[in-house]
């Protein structure tokens, strides 16, 4: 099986050593054996790992993921579990649907700048924003 020294996994996930010994001590990180000083992280500790990066990027704060955890590793209350990760997953949308939304607008904008550049170039009439259907 293969494993990985913090400054690997450091490395690996971009992360600073801070970062990944935080994860430890506030308990999201466990079960990372050590040869005497050193951690040595195997697949298991990188999946969840995986997991800390997924959620802390989509918004999910450390109390939150701590609760996750908890509910994942003594399978105590899947209802708690389901309604974290349902909240989460809306969190998510909301995200999503604000990103859409902006991605429209950044996208309309770009049209409008692009057209007015070409009119300039071609010496033609400049465009009219309100010719920029949403």
């Amino acid at each position: 099986m293969a494993t990985y020294s913090i400054t690997q996994v450091s490395k690996k996930y971009h992360l600073p050593v801070s970062t990944l010994r935080y994860y430890e001590d506030v308990g999201l990180l466990c079960d990372v054996d050590r040869n005497g000083k050193n951690r040595i992280y195997d697949q298991a500790n990188l999946d969840r790992l995986d997991a800390i990066i997924c959620f802390k990027e989509t918004g999910m704060s450390i109390a939150e993921l701590q609760n996750f955890f908890r509910f994942q590793d003594n399978d105590d209350d899947l209802d708690d579990m389901v309604a974290l990760l349902a909240k989460h997953c809306k969190r998510v949308d909301d995200q999503l649907a604000l990103l859409e939304k902006n991605r429209k607008h950044i996208q309309r904008k770009f049209k409008y700048y692009s057209d007015i550049r070409q009119s300039k170039q071609n010496h033609q009439p400049m465009p009219k924003w309100e010719d920029y259907a949403c």
